[in-house]
């Protein structure tokens, strides 16, 4: 899969888009085929290195919409 990722702390030009693997879908997890996503201030600071906690590498766009195609919990999030 794509995702947008940083590798170190820097501007803009730190924010690489690469074929990463996608992730296997934990208990109580589903996986999202994204649509389209946002960084937020939160991924600012984090690129900006101003959230200590945060390691690195890491895929940034956590606020997104998509559609489901797997699920743990088909109830809850149906695929689709």
């Amino acid at each position: 899969m794509k995702a947008v990722v940083i590798k170190k702390v820097g501007g803009p030009e730190q924010l690489v888009y690469q074929d990463v693997p996608t992730p296997k879908v934990k208990p109580g997890w589903s996986l999202v085929k994204v649509k389209g996503f946002g960084i937020n201030h939160s991924e600012i600071f984090t690129r900006k290195g101003l959230s200590p906690t945060v390691k690195f590498p890491r895929i940034l766009g956590i606020e997104c919409v998509g559609e489901i195609v797997q699920t743990t919990d088909p109830v809850k999030l149906p695929v689709g």
